[in-house]
This record gives C-alpha cells, sequence and structure tokens, in this order.
C-alpha cells in the first residue's frame, strides 16, 4: 500500500478587536519536524486537536506526516498583519517544495482577524488550495466560537468544528478530521451546504450541555449516518467585529446533496425559532457580593465561584479590570480569592520584597470604562512567590504548559489577589494554587477571569449552581449591546430584535 503523504500546518488565534495587538513575539511557531516531536513526545504543547488528528491518522493506516508551520496563540486582539503574511507565506513555500501530497490537515481557530484583514483563515485556506489543487483532500478543525467566510468554506473540502462548551473534545475533534480525510483518500468527495445566520449570540448562551446551542449541536450529532459525514454548528465570536459573524451551519454529506440541503436548512430553521433563547441572564456585582459575604459567614454553606466575565481572559480580556476587586475589597467578604491579576509592577515589587514582606500596594488595571484605572489598598503581604511556569493539570487543557512570568500570592485583609507578571490565557490551576500554600476546599469565593473552560477544572471543588456569571463590565462583557461595533452585519439578533428573516432556499 502506498504511504499516504499528508501535510500538517496552521494558523491559531481567537481575536477580539478591542483588545491589544498580538505580537510576532506572542506566538508560539513550532516549525517542520518539532511539530511531529511535539506531538509524539509525553508531554505535548501542542493542542489537543493535532493530537488527536495524528493518533487518527496512525490507526487509518499507512501515513506520511509532513509537518510544515504552525503559529499559535489561544486568546487576544488582532494579530500583526506582516506577521501573518510572512506566516502563510512560509507555509505555502514550504507546501510548494513537498508537492505532490495526497492530502492536507490545516489546525485553526478560526476567529483571527489582524490589524489589516478580517479574514486572514480564509486567505490561508485559498492559498492552500490554489498550490496543492481541486483533487487534493483539504480538511480542518476549527473552534466553535470560529467566524466562517464562505472563503473558508469553498477551499476546505470539511470543516470540522469542537462540539463542546467547555472544550473538552478537541482530541476527539482531531480524530474525527483523521477520519473524514481517511474516507477521502478511499474515494468518496463530500458534498458540503452552509448557511449563515443573522444571529451573533452572546457567549453565556453557548454551553453545551444544556440550552439553545447544545439542543442544535445535539439534534445535528442525531443525524449522522450513512449519507450526513459531518454537522459543525459554528456560534461565532462576537468580539472580532467582523463582516462574516453569525451562527453558520455547514453539513457535509458523502454523496447527497439533496440530504446535506435538506439537513442544513432544518437546523437553521430551529436555530431562528430558538434565537431568544440566545439572551444573556447575568447577575449583578452587587448581588454577587452580597452572595461571598453569605459565603463568608456561613462556613457550614456551600463554596462560590464567581466569573468576571468582563475580563474573560479566554476571549481576549486584559486580565486586570478591578471591578470585582475593589468591590470584593471593600465589602470586607471573608475568604475570596482572586483567581488571578494582571499587573508586573506590582509581582515584580512583590518579589523584590520577598515573603512575609508588608507594603502598599498600587492595584493597576484596565481602563475600559473607567476614568481612574487605579486601586490602592495600603497594606498588603506577600504570602507566597512562584515563578509562574507550570502545566495544566486538569480540565480540557490538561497537559498545555503556562508561562505567567513571577507570580506572587498577596494578601489584602480578608482576601487574597494570585498577581501575574503576563496574562495567561488559562485560570490558574488547582495544582498551582495547592504549590502556593492555598488548600482550595478552604475557598470561600474564588473569583476567575474566565467564562467556561473552569466548569470542567473546578466542578471537583464547586457545584455547578454555584458558579454564578458575574456582569461586570469590560472588553468581553457578554451584554452586546453595550459595545460598538463597525463590521458586524446589521441587522443581526440579539442586538437588532425588531427584524425579519427567512432562511434562504438552496
Amino acid at each position: 500500500m502506498k504511504t499516504k503523504k499528508i501535510a500538517i500546518l496552521g494558523m491559531f488565534l481567537e481575536s477580539n478587536r478591542h483588545s491589544p495587538i498580538v505580537t510576532r513575539e506572542k506566538f508560539r511557531v513550532f516549525e517542520g519536524e518539532a511539530i511531529t516531536l511535539d506531538v509524539r513526545s509525553d508531554s505535548p504543547d501542542l493542542v489537543k486537536e493535532v493530537i488527536g488528528f495524528f493518533h487518527g491518522m496512525d490507526f487509518n493506516g499507512n501515513w506520511e506526516p509532513i509537518p510544515l508551520l504552525i503559529a499559535h496563540r489561544g486568546a487576544g486582539g488582532p494579530a500583526d498583519a506582516v506577521f501573518i503574511r510572512e506566516t502563510i507565506e512560509k507555509i505555502c513555500h514550504g507546501l510548494t517544495n513537498v508537492l505532490p501530497l495526497d492530502g492536507v490537515y490545516i489546525l485553526n481557530h478560526g476567529a483571527m482577524i489582524t490589524t489589516e484583514d478580517e479574514d486572514p483563515d480564509g486567505e490561508l485556506y485559498e492559498a492552500v488550495r490554489n498550490i496543492v489543487g481541486s483533487k487534493t483532500p483539504v480538511v480542518t478543525t476549527i473552534d466553535l466560537h470560529a467566524n466562517i467566510s464562505q472563503r473558508m468554506v469553498d477551499n476546505a473540502d470539511v470543516i470540522v468544528s469542537y462540539r463542546t462548551d467547555p472544550h473538552v473534545d478537541q482530541y476527539d475533534c482531531g480524530r474525527e478530521a483523521a477520519a473524514i480525510l481517511g474516507e477521502m483518500l478511499e474515494g468518496i468527495r463530500p458534498v458540503v451546504r452552509n448557511i449563515r445566520l443573522p444571529i451573533v449570540p452572546p457567549n453565556v448562551s453557548l454551553l453545551t450541555d444544556s440550552g439553545p446551542y447544545g439542543d442544535l449541536i445535539k439534534y445535528g450529532q442525531s443525524q449522522l449516518g450513512s449519507e450526513i459525514l459531518n454537522v459543525s454548528v459554528v456560534a461565532g465570536f462576537a468580539y472580532s467585529d467582523t463582516s462574516k459573524n453569525g451562527l453558520h451551519v455547514i453539513v457535509a454529506a458523502r454523496e447527497n446533496s439533496e440530504a446535506a440541503e435538506r439537513l442544513c436548512f432544518d437546523i437553521a430553521q430551529k436555530a431562528w425559532a430558538d434565537r431568544e433563547r440566545f439572551m444573556w441572564n447575568l447577575t449583578s456585582i452587587e448581588k454577587a457580593v452580597e452572595m461571598a459575604l453569605v459565603a463568608g459567614e456561613d462556613l457550614s454553606g456551600k463554596p462560590l465561584l464567581l466569573a468576571d466575565l468582563g475580563d474573560n481572559i479566554g476571549a481576549g480580556g486584559t486580565g486586570n479590570t478591578l471591578w470585582m476587586l475593589e468591590a470584593l475589597y471593600r465589602s470586607g467578604a471573608k475568604g475570596v480569592l482572586i483567581g488571578s491579576f494582571c499587573d508586573p509592577n506590582l509581582a515584580t515589587r512583590a518579589h523584590e520584597a520577598g515573603i512575609g514582606a508588608s507594603f502598599k500596594a498600587l492595584f493597576q488595571g484596565d481602563d475600559w470604562d473607567r476614568p481612574d484605572p487605579h486601586f490602592a489598598v495600603d497594606r498588603v503581604r506577600v504570602k507566597s512567590l512562584h515563578p509562574g511556569k507550570f502545566r495544566i493539570s486538569r480540565g480540557p487543557l490538561t497537559g498545555i504548559p503556562v508561562d505567567a512570568g513571577p507570580i506572587c500570592l498577596l494578601q489584602l485583609g480578608d482576601m487574597m489577589v494570585l498577581v501575574t507578571t503576563s496574562r495567561p490565557i488559562v485560570w490558574p490551576d488547582p495544582i498551582l494554587l495547592e504549590t502556593m500554600g492555598l488548600e482550595i476546599r478552604e475557598i470561600r469565593t474564588l473569583v476567575l477571569k474566565c467564562r467556561s473552560n473552569y466548569r470542567a477544572v473546578f466542578d471537583k471543588y464547586f457545584d455547578q449552581e454555584m458558579m454564578i456569571e458575574v456582569d461586570t463590565p469590560g472588553r468581553t462583557s457578554p451584554v452586546l449591546t453595550r459595545h460598538s461595533w463597525k463590521f458586524l452585519p446589521r441587522p443581526v439578533f440579539p442586538i437588532d430584535r425588531d427584524f425579519e428573516w427567512s432562511v434562504p432556499k438552496f
């Protein structure tokens, strides 16, 4: 049997138009055999869908990975346009040099913008297709918060999205892409139909265990079979603010175009009929503080986890808004831990002072909706110090390395704050907290600058009903009517409420 040569390449970034530019230094770039060596190692640094794809291709049989380049960053602002152009050019050069190929796998988030372009992902897909030709299979994996352009659909044979939020299926997603590529290598040619709806859902309505989005995904998956190869219901990422934003239904059939059209139309109809369920229902800061006060006093009650939604670092938040820190400190709530606050100056000062030292602290925060982005505390004490390098020990990103720079744990009266030097895009890991002398089960209120993935990490310590989504100001507030939008296609629900739309016929 002939060995199948499969190119591996990708770009991965979720871009919030309101967040700072992601420069080339912020990306992790894996080139050539470094990709294969990482994936085959005991502790891979690359995201899990790449690993799943490799393992899936191993299962398929005789293949040769042709690793080219993967540029990876989790979440941030627009990418530097020059760097992305150079990256695509480098990928194209490498791709041209390894022809002919039997297939291509593209690792992609799908919600990247650059300082000059709203669709660099589509540009990459198109460039790859132009090089390998129309007959070479191209499969790609994406986050379900991707913003899908028609250029992406037209130039990939099959786009496979995650199906879970919190994202716990990246590995399975990669294996599915490998299985689909395996079928294509045996001769099938998928038929794809897609519809974009004028719905830009707030991210708080996108959990998949229950709710409108989960219902759509479950229905789509129930239709897989001999005719339907893949169903990807992609919610999008509002904060990218692009003309391609909108909930997107993509159905790939093995051969039957009518089957793909019927199902795509059916799912789109269900989504539009259910649009009123895609709304925000959040807890105010005042109510969250009341709950923290009760949790701190009543030690027999359940502990509380507060999600600071306006500063979701996983969606490009700066990681240093002051609203929750200030409100909880002024309230005198006991047993509170602010799980992360990015302030390099404060972290440096704590490391210079040393464990046990006390000093007056000035927290430097984000200036979004805030004329004075500072909060002073007369006396803080350094409880613990850490170099800030660790691997995630639990949840969907288990094993992924994190470098938050030197970090410190500060005591502010009856509460504590974990201060980082840089803005990691993940939660504080349970093992990290324990290493710094914290017993998680003794925390009465944990505040995280995160929206969903913490649910698959801290579910061991906090009941789901005590995980509260707090309506805080910030660059990642899910209350979409608070943001200024320049490029979203209008009208769009729920920012616009009073307009008619019907699902187009194929």
